[in-house]
């Protein structure tokens, strides 16, 4: 049998070949750029279809992989004979700013901004997610927007009647035609009731992110529904929105919540002290996020 040594011997020499593997492909992008970047007539139709390989590049430096890589080089762990332009901050970096000059000559904005597309229908597997509609005001109504219980650890108020059910999503709509929001209301297959809903209630355009809410009817709560409207709606946001981070924030007391957040993969910025007054006290606010550098589709993980 393996000692412990021994088998910290392998584990570190194992993340060394994953540490060389990994700048070796950085470095053939880089290399590969730097030569379409250099050619004396630059084939525009091959320089854009190229785009994707430097988006991964871009990705690679701001992400911890490039912050680790970079300290190993620095220590000297790393081999003398390895190639470093990609481990050269000023080199990629001015390589990711003649990029975007070039994209600029080409007439193409290299920060084109997120995707005002609407609240596409999406398929979750056991849920539709979908655009609000008046038809399911009774449905919203019964399984949740009348709850105390739901609307207050949503931090929403309780709805009486489906007058005010029907004002409710003419608002959701417009918000979502306005580019302000994206709302879905979460249908499940089976019952075809509306359990619920899932947003980005908060749209910057101008900084590319957005941020998450969601709330799920008492009845239907204990099945995993929060968790997968909520990984169906990052995955919206990053994909197809164009975000550059999705943002969600809880309070402590909210476990259930904190729970679905961090089945989703997001990393804790923060706390916001004493943020809330509620029920005759203070409550911290957590914050909650996921870079698109950082994101990994479900079918990755």
């Amino acid at each position: 049998m393996k000692s412990e040594q021994d088998r910290s011997i392998s584990m570190s020499e194992q993340n060394m070949e994953q540490v060389l593997e990994r700048v070796s492909k950085m470095e053939a992008i880089f290399d590969q750029a730097l030569k379409l970047m250099e050619a004396p007539e630059k084939n525009k139709a091959e320089y854009l279809a190229f785009q994707k390989e430097i988006d991964t590049l871009s990705a690679y430096y701001e992400s911890a992989d490039w912050k680790n890589d970079f300290a190993l080089d620095e220590e000297g762990n790393l081999p003398k004979d390895l190639k470093r332009g990609v481990l050269s901050e000023d080199g990629i970096y001015d390589l990711l700013e003649r990029n975007n000059e070039i994209l600029q000559e080409f007439g193409v904005d290299p920060n084109p901004g997120i995707c005002l597309c609407g609240a596409q229908e999406i398929d979750t597997g056991r849920l539709i997610l979908r655009s609000f509609r008046h038809e399911d005001a009774e449905s919203m109504f019964r399984n949740w927007l009348s709850d105390e219980e739901v609307q207050s650890m949503y931090g929403e108020p309780t709805y009486t009647s489906l007058e005010q059910v029907n004002e409710l999503i003419d608002r959701y709509i417009s918000q979502t035609e306005e580019g302000r929001a994206f709302r879905w209301e979460v249908i499940e297959k089976t019952s075809g009731e509306c359990i619920g809903q899932a947003s980005y209630f908060l749209v910057d355009q101008n900084n590319h992110f957005g941020e998450v809410e969601y709330c799920i009817s008492r009845t239907f709560q204990g099945k995993g529904y929060a968790t997968e409207a909520t990984r169906a709606v990052i995955d919206f946001g990053f994909e197809k929105i164009g975000f550059h981070k999705v943002q969600i924030c809880c309070r402590p007391s909210n476990r259930s919540s904190k729970r679905v957040i961090e089945k989703c993969g997001f990393i804790h910025e923060g706390t916001l002290r004493d943020y809330f007054f509620r029920n005759g006290g203070y409550e911290d606010r957590m914050f909650f996020s996921i870079l698109k550098s950082e994101y990994n589709k479900p079918d990755k993980q």
